[in-house]
C-alpha cells in the first residue's frame, strides 16, 4: 500500500465504515505533525478517546512524539507521557519543547497503567501518551481487557486525546488503531527529520488480540 493521497483517501473510509459511530468525532486534538497519521485521523488526535499507534521498534513512533510534542508547546498546552519502558530521550528534541511536557518514568506496565489512568482524568492535559514500547508484549497481552476498558472510560468525554503507543496490537475493541510504516531508513542521521515524517506511512490496523487471550 502506498502512502500518496489515494491511500489516505482509502484509509479515510475504512476507518469510517469500520466505526461509523466514531466517524464524526475524529479530530478535536493536538496534531501529531505527521502528514500521514493526521490526514487519517481527520486532522489530529482525537480528543475524549484512544488511538492506538502500532510501530516496531524504530518504526518511527518517535518522530510522531516528537511532532506531538512540537504542536503541543506551539498551542501552549500541556502534554503528559507515560513512560512504560523509560525509553524517552529528551535531548533528541528541541529542549523548548519539553516546557509543557509532563514525563511520568515507569519501570512496570502496572506503574504506566496506574500512572496513564491518573492523568487522563486530571483534565489539564490536551494529550497523554501512553507509551509501552519497550515492555514485553506477550505480558502486555495478558493484561485484563478491564484495565482497557477503565482507560477507555476515563478518556470518554474528556478533553484530553489519549495515544498509545503500542509494540503491537492491545487494545480490545479499539476506537481507532493504527500500523506506522516506516519506509525510510530511520537509523540515517543525515536526513532530515521532516523528511523522515514525510516518509512514514500507516496502515489499518489487523484487530485486537483475543480478549481470552488479554484475559490470560
Amino acid at each position: 500500500m502506498s502512502g500518496g493521497p489515494a491511500t489516505l483517501a482509502a484509509l479515510r473510509s475504512l476507518l469510517a465504515a469500520r466505526f461509523p459511530e466514531k466517524a464524526r468525532k475524529t479530530g478535536g486534538g493536538p496534531a501529531t505533525g505527521v502528514a500521514a497519521v493526521d490526514e487519517a485521523l481527520g486532522g489530529g488526535l482525537p480528543a475524549g478517546r484512544l488511538t492506538e499507534l502500532v510501530a516496531a521498534p524504530g518504526g518511527g513512533a518517535q518522530l510522531v512524539l516528537a511532532g506531538l510534542l512540537a504542536s503541543t508547546r506551539g498551542a501552549r498546552q500541556r502534554l503528559a507521557l507515560v513512560d512504560g519502558a523509560d525509553g524517552f530521550a529528551p535531548d533528541a528534541v528541541p529542549a523548548d519543547h519539553l516546557r509543557h511536557l509532563v514525563w511520568v518514568r515507569c519501570r512496570t506496565a502496572d506503574e504506566a497503567f496506574a500512572a496513564g489512568d491518573l492523568l487522563v482524568r486530571d483534565g489539564n492535559y490536551a494529550a497523554v501518551v501512553l507509551d509501552l514500547r519497550g515492555l514485553a508484549l506477550r505480558a502486555l497481552r495478558r493484561r485484563p481487557a478491564a484495565a482497557w476498558y477503565r482507560l477507555q472510560r476515563a478518556a470518554e468525554g474528556g478533553a484530553a486525546a489519549v495515544l498509545v503507543l503500542s509494540p503491537g496490537p492491545l487494545v480490545p475493541a479499539a476506537p481507532c488503531r493504527l500500523g506506522l510504516r516506516a519506509p525510510l531508513a530511520l537509523a540515517d542521521r543525515r536526513v532530515p527529520r521532516a523528511a523522515l515524517a514525510a516518509g512514514l506511512a500507516v496502515d489499518l490496523g489487523r484487530g485486537a488480540p483475543a480478549e481470552a487471550e488479554l484475559a490470560g
